[in-house]
């Protein structure tokens, strides 16, 4: 099992995007058992898998990690895995969080009791460097950062990765999956995106991965219609992309027969 957390301190970068269709690409076409967690309290990732009526929930990831509710008092089963689904309440979760003796290991500690049900756990983070982006990345083996091709994007990454290092002491194991390119569009400020991309390649070398998410409408179409991007439209620039990053990050940090199975698909 795996944990891999989608993590950016800016927002809009295509965070969420990722997060939903690289799971559902694993869950899909890798035969996976997947387990998406949302721990923004916007909760855009819940909404994505068409889940708006948060008041109903009988709980959400935070009072899974607080221990308020079992693990299947609050699991929601989809079609594409398991959602720990977020809403506004996690922001008074994430005080108490915060002020408990165990963090920044709160998160680590509660997979670690159903971590053995899945092959991935996905964690969707919020746009800040926050409670929940340190406990995501306690609790992950691997991260990824959605980059978007702009200055303040590319400049924003200097500050993460300043965060990421700190933590670094604590989960000496963690490592950083890669740095992708998302919404990008070759015709539009061509020379600055091509300059950008240049620049964090050669900062960041193989970190920064082959694979660019195009700029997709149908990415934002099927969010708005609680779909993932190969249920939407299978065909899309968005769906292809997608499948592409979900096999480059197989191919680089997993095994030969989970490969094997994505490329059968």
């Amino acid at each position: 099992m795996k944990t891999l957390s989608f993590v950016n301190n800016k927002g809009g970068v295509g965070k969420t995007t990722s997060a939903q269709n690289v799971g559902v690409a694993l869950h899909r076409f890798a035969k996976s058992k997947v387990l998406f967690i949302d721990l923004d309290a916007q909760a855009s990732l819940t909404r994505c898998f068409g889940y708006h009526n948060l008041h109903f929930f009988n709980g959400d990831s935070g009072s899974f990690i607080l221990n308020d509710k079992t693990f299947d008092e609050v699991v929601i089963s989809t079609d594409v895995g398991d959602l720990l689904p977020a809403s506004m309440g996690f922001l008074a979760a994430e005080e108490r969080i915060r002020a408990s003796a165990v963090f920044p290991f709160n998160l680590k500690i509660a997979l670690d009791k159903i971590k053995h049900r899945y092959d991935f756990i996905i964690i969707d983070c919020p746009p800040s460097l926050s409670t929940s982006a340190r406990i995501a990345l306690v609790a992950s083996d691997l991260y990824f950062v959605p980059l978007q091709v702009e200055f303040l994007s590319y400049e924003g990454l200097r500050n993460f990765f300043a965060f990421a290092n700190q933590l670094s002491i604590l989960c000496p194991d963690l490592e950083l999956g890669g740095v992708f390119a998302t919404r990008y569009n070759p015709k539009i400020r061509r020379r600055l995106s091509e300059d950008l991309i240049k620049s964090t390649k050669k900062q960041l070398k193989e970190n920064f991965l082959d694979t660019y998410i195009r700029d997709n409408i149908a990415i934002s179409e099927a969010q708005a219609n609680g779909k993932d991007i190969f249920m939407y439209d299978s065909e899309s620039n968005g769906a292809i992309d997608y499948y592409k990053l979900t096999r480059e990050l197989i191919n680089r940090h997993f095994t030969k027969n989970l490969m094997a199975q994505l490329m059968r698909a």
